[in-house]
């Protein structure tokens, strides 16, 4: 039977945070069993997220309930992770959070839309 797993997810992730950096950080909540930071496959650079697992739910909720978390003078974004890798928003998929109205730039005024 596999072992259950708690993830998190962190967003906002400094460009130069290794692997190794995060899971020493977090490892101050208790034993990560694996730290993950993601990157672009094209340029070798960092996307600037990550995941942390964590094999015991106590270390998982003491991660999660510290109000912020900062690494290299950056605040983090901590969430509850998924399986899986994080979905990408297709080109057609709308955005139905806000209406935001679209127009033409570098237009001369009567062909603005």
């Amino acid at each position: 039977m596999a072992q259950q797993l708690y993830k998190l997810f962190i967003r906002n992730l400094p460009w130069t945070v290794s692997s190794h950096e995060l899971r020493s950080y977090f490892s101050q909540f208790g034993y990560v069993t694996r730290a993950t930071v993601l990157y672009n496959n094209e340029t070798g650079l960092s996307r600037g997220f990550a995941y942390v697992d964590f094999n015991k739910r106590d270390a998982f909720e003491a991660a999660m309930s510290q109000p912020q978390h900062i690494l290299e003078g950056q605040r983090l974004r901590v969430e509850e992770g998924s399986s899986g890798s994080p979905r990408r928003r297709s080109f057609n998929q709308t955005d139905t959070s806000s209406n935001k109205k679209l127009e033409k730039v570098n237009q001369p005024p009567e062909e603005q839309s």
